[in-house]
């Protein structure tokens, strides 16, 4: 009778788990959805500093020649 009860109690402890993992929100992101987001900010960044060289060139040269003179001694 001993033994017949520890295994009921052994076996409502391994169903408890079970039920509880299986009821676990599942979160996560995989490998891709990252690759995916970081690809797309990416391009998004280089379309926009593709614009802003077009739109203010003349920004860009000035930013380097402080850069530049910063540099150099």
């Amino acid at each position: 009778m001993k033994n017949l009860l520890i295994k009921a109690n052994v076996f409502a402890g391994e169903l408890k788990g079970s039920c509880i993992k299986a009821l676990e929100p599942k979160r996560g992101e995989g490998f891709l959805d990252v690759l995916i987001k970081i690809l797309i900010t990416v391009i998004i960044g280089a379309a926009l500093l593709a614009l802003l060289r077009v739109a203010i060139p003349d920004l860009f040269q000035d930013i380097l020649n402080k850069i530049r003179s910063i540099f150099t001694i």
